[in-house]
């Protein structure tokens, strides 16, 4: 993902400017650790398309351009603690932020898949339990541990394509379906591959040993969270805002 070579770098730098993040002197020992990421930055085109879905969140008047996003970064860590203050640089980074998740929105959509449709995969039953299956992907093994309305799959953030995504779910709830939020409906693959996929960004974006990190590499599928972005997940999680 082109967008993971500067996510790290930005995250950190929009969490501090948005008032959330840690002191001074743990900021410079993060961008210490993280400076090299930087350098690493690709440019990318500004005629992008952003999913409507996602674009609703960002005024349009507050998003850079694209292409001095390199730059913003490189120099986000040169402004000062009262600078953070400035609601005009807090509103610029939070609109940076909210590009970013779109794009990691947009490139698990477009990632190419290696499963096929009508082929589909293969689930194990591991204990004749009915209840934790494997299947092959690529080159491992994966768990999926089915609980009531509940499907977790294990290090499900190695998986970044949609399209497999949308065969693994299909694959899930033609063993046990999963109830919608509303307790009534059930949930299909196309919103269990999005929630999959929020996982997988909020894992891109977390710092190595921070505690949602671990939580986040495996996803579990459930009601309560279909059809949730990013942004609700947390909300619903912590009681706060992302940004």
């Amino acid at each position: 993902m082109k967008a993971i070579r500067y996510i790290t770098s930005f995250c950190a730098a929009a969490i501090m400017l948005a008032g959330c993040g840690n002191t001074a002197e743990q900021d410079i020992k993060t961008y210490d650790s993280i400076s090299s990421t930087v350098s690493e930055t690709e440019e990318t085109s500004s005629s992008d398309v952003i999913d409507t879905n996602e674009s609703s969140m960002i005024e349009e008047s507050s998003i850079p351009d694209e292409s001095v996003i390199t730059e913003d970064l490189s120099s986000a860590w040169e402004i000062t603690e009262s600078a953070v203050t400035d609601d005009s640089d807090a509103d610029r980074f939070k609109a940076i932020f909210r590009l970013m998740i779109t794009k990691l929105n947009e490139e698990a959509e477009n990632e190419p898949g290696i499963l096929d449709p009508d082929e589909g995969i293969i689930l194990t039953d591991t204990d004749g339990g009915g209840m934790t299956y494997t299947f092959e992907y690529g080159d491992e093994t994966y768990y999926a541990i089915y609980s009531p309305d509940n499907w977790k799959i294990v290090d499900s953030y190695k998986i970044t394509s949609k399209a497999d995504m949308l065969v693994i779910c299909q694959a899930l709830t033609d063993i046990y379906p999963l109830h919608g939020s509303d307790m009534t409906s059930y949930r299909v693959p196309e919103d269990m591959a999005y929630e999959w996929i929020q996982h997988n960004i909020a894992y891109t974006l977390l710092p190595d040993g921070d505690r949602w990190k671990e939580n986040a590499k495996d996803v579990d599928l459930n009601p309560s969270d279909q059809n949730k972005n990013i942004f609700e997940m947390y909300k619903a999680k912590t009681g706060k805002d992302l940004i």
